[in-house]
C-alpha cells in the first residue's frame, strides 16, 4: 500500500488540490448568491412596506388567495386600457394567454413549470412588485418573430405549374426574457411524440441553459428568480409571435 501511494503520490496530490479549489469555489459563490438574495429582498421590503393594500390577514391562506386574484383583475383592468396585445402569465391557474383589452386571444395550459411553488410564499410587499404590470427588458428566442416565406416567381404558365412554396421548418421554441420587476422567465416548446403524447425534458433544457450562463453569473451580484414553463410547442410559437416586441406582462401565482 505505501508503494502504491507513493507511485501515485502526485495524482492523489493533484485531486486533493483540484477538490479544494473546487470547494473554496462553490463557498465564495454561495456567499455571493445568499448575500444577492438578501439585497434584493431587503429593497422589495422597503420600496413596498409603505404602501401596502394587501398587508392585512396576508399570513391567512384563503385571505391570501383572494387578495391576490383581486390584485391579478386589477392589474388586467389597467392593461385592458392598452392598445397592444400583451401576455398574462397566472401561476395559479397553470395558463399563459395573450389578451387584448381584456379579451383573452389565445391560451395554453402549462405542462410544467420550475420551481413549482414559485414565489409562492413571499410576501404582500413583494407580491405588489412581483404582480402589478411590468415589460419585456429583453428577451431572445430560438426562432424569429415573424418567419419570412420565400416564393419563386416563374415567368411562364408552364413553369407556375410545377413551382413549390418554400417550407420553414422552425426548431423547437425556446423564448427567454427579463421583465422590468426583475424575473427570468424561459418558456420552452414541447414537440408531440408519435403517439401524440408531449415529451417534456424539463432536466436537459434548465441543464442546456445553465450551462450555457455559467460563465456569465459565477459570481451573481444581482438577485434574479428563474421561471421555467413549458408549453405545447405551437401554442408556445402561436403565443411568441403574437406577443410585441418589448410588450407587456403580468404575473399571478
Amino acid at each position: 500500500m505505501k508503494d502504491f501511494y507513493t507511485k501515485y503520490k502526485k495524482v492523489f496530490l493533484a485531486v486533493i488540490i483540484v477538490f479544494a479549489v473546487l470547494l473554496i469555489f462553490s463557498v465564495v459563490r454561495l456567499v455571493f448568491a445568499v448575500n444577492s438574495v438578501k439585497t434584493a429582498v431587503a429593497a422589495q421590503k422597503s420600496e413596498f412596506v409603505d404602501k401596502n393594500p394587501l398587508q392585512k390577514g396576508w399570513n391567512e391562506p384563503h385571505i391570501r388567495q383572494m387578495r391576490k386574484e383581486i390584485y391579478w383583475l386589477e392589474q388586467q383592468l389597467l392593461l385592458a386600457k392598452s392598445d397592444s396585445i400583451n401576455l398574462g402569465i397566472n401561476l395559479a391557474d397553470s395558463i399563459v394567454q395573450v389578451q387584448l383589452k381584456g379579451t383573452v386571444l389565445f391560451q395554453s395550459k402549462i405542462l410544467k413549470q420550475h420551481p413549482a411553488d414559485f414565489f409562492d410564499s413571499m410576501e404582500a410587499g413583494a407580491y405588489l412588485n412581483f404582480g402589478k404590470i411590468s415589460s419585456i427588458k429583453s428577451e431572445k428566442a430560438s426562432i424569429v418573430k415573424k418567419p419570412i416565406k420565400r416564393v419563386a416567381a416563374p415567368g411562364s404558365e408552364a413553369e407556375k405549374s410545377g413551382v413549390k412554396q418554400d417550407t420553414i421548418v422552425d426548431s423547437r421554441l425556446q423564448w427567454q426574457f427579463y421583465s422590468s420587476n426583475n424575473v427570468n422567465v424561459i418558456i420552452s416548446g414541447v414537440e408531440m411524440n408519435a403517439d401524440s403524447t408531449l415529451n417534456v425534458n424539463a432536466g436537459s433544457d434548465m441543464l442546456k441553459l445553465r450551462a450555457s450562463q455559467f460563465y456569465s453569473g459565477i459570481f451573481p451580484k444581482n438577485y434574479i428568480p428563474t421561471l421555467f414553463i413549458w408549453l405545447n410547442d405551437k401554442d408556445a410559437k402561436a403565443i411568441y409571435r403574437a406577443h410585441p416586441a418589448n410588450g407587456k406582462v403580468v404575473f399571478r401565482n
